[in-house]
């Protein structure tokens, strides 16, 4: 039995903590389990595109980590004005530790280090399935409101054909003299959406030019006409190229559906290919579908599965349509801290793990 008043060490994370960490996650007992094909710090803290921070925890009766989260930086739009957003993700704690207040600890650290950073005006986020009471009580001490439910996720296996053609349009990934174009675009498309992070040509270069450990985790890929016009856009991130999850005892109808369906792998191993920003043209909504049709068999052999996501008011949720047997279906809780109620007119871009 560990002592109940246990004191904990809770500090930045390093590069040497890497075996740590991979460790503390892939031994997490949750619903899933994540497994690391690279060095754990290298894909936490320099796999996405954003400014990460790592804490970790320590504890003097146990050797390795009990704990530890990350916290991500950018700038959103958030009731019309561009805002400092830190996303608070990564929060594991070890099962024998659990209960005694390290997940309030660990998230007054990251907002902590977040104001240090950029002050009061800074909009404080986090995600959490919506069955996740754990999550949704540590989320209470600090944030100001729930979206409940934010974000259906939407989740489909990798194509094993190319989509039937669409006459005079092609997909393929973006040049670099488009780089303007596309943002300017993918910014008027979503110019109404809380929590969208407005791009440019230099955003898009540094975003290409992400390779943890020599791996190109992220493209860019358009719907182009005959005459070279983009008319549709989308980015992807290869998280399975960095570290992949297991589902754990998943529900029997899953486990029917799967076997003669092939959802997912027979282990239940998903490597996935999160696509965002899908933005087009207006009245181009076919060239949008057909683009997301190319990506699932362009990407397939960077993963097995293609996440993407949208609120419920979203209409650009209108060119993604699952069949009923694309299974599993999230549904995500949004807790926001901000200096005002977020404008729940407005739909929302997706931010987090898609």
């Amino acid at each position: 039995m560990l002592n109940s008043n246990h004191k904990f060490t809770l500090r930045e994370m390093q590069p040497s903590d890497s075996a740590a960490i991979a460790r503390l996650i892939s031994d997490f007992d949750g619903g899933l389990t994540t497994h690391f094909h690279m060095d754990a710090y290298t894909a936490i803290i320099t796999g996405a595109k954003y400014h990460t921070v790592g804490v970790v925890v320590e504890s003097p009766e146990y050797e390795g980590l009990v704990g530890m989260g990350a916290v991500r930086f950018s700038h959103v739009q958030y009731n019309g004005k561009l805002v400092p957003l830190a996303f608070l993700g990564n929060l594991k704690v070890h099962k024998d530790f659990r209960k005694r207040g390290l997940g309030n600890q660990l998230a007054e650290w990251r907002i902590q280090r977040a104001r240090e950073l950029y002050g009061e005006d800074c909009v404080f986020v986090t995600t959490m399935d919506e069955n996740n009471h754990a999550s949704k009580a540590v989320a209470r001490k600090w944030c100001t409101e729930f979206v409940d439910p934010a974000f259906g996720i939407r989740i489909m296996p990798v194509r094993t054909r190319p989509p039937a053609p669409t006459n005079g349009v092609s997909v393929r990934e973006i040049y670099p003299n488009e780089y303007r174009e596309f943002s300017e675009k993918q910014n008027r498309f979503f110019q109404n959406h809380n929590l969208y992070e407005p791009g440019n040509e230099a955003s898009i270069q540094r975003l290409l030019g992400i390779m943890p450990e020599g791996k190109k985790t992220y493209r860019i890929f358009v719907g182009v006409d005959s005459a070279g016009n983009l008319l549709a856009g989308a980015q992807t991130w290869a998280r399975g190229l960095m570290k992949s999850d297991q589902l754990i005892n998943p529900p029997l109808p899953l486990r029917l559906m799967n076997s003669f369906l092939h959802l997912l792998s027979p282990d239940f191993m998903i490597r996935d290919i999160a696509v965002s920003g899908l933005w087009h043209e207006p009245g181009q909504i076919r060239i949008a579908e057909f683009l997301w049709e190319s990506i699932r068999w362009e990407c397939r052999e960077l993963g097995t599965a293609i996440f993407t996501g949208y609120s419920p008011n979203d209409p650009a949720g209108e060119v993604v349509k699952l069949k009923p047997w694309h299974q599993p279906r999230p549904k995500i809780t949004l807790a926001i801290h901000g200096s005002e109620p977020i404008d729940r007119n407005k739909p929302l871009f997706v931010v987090g793990r898609v």
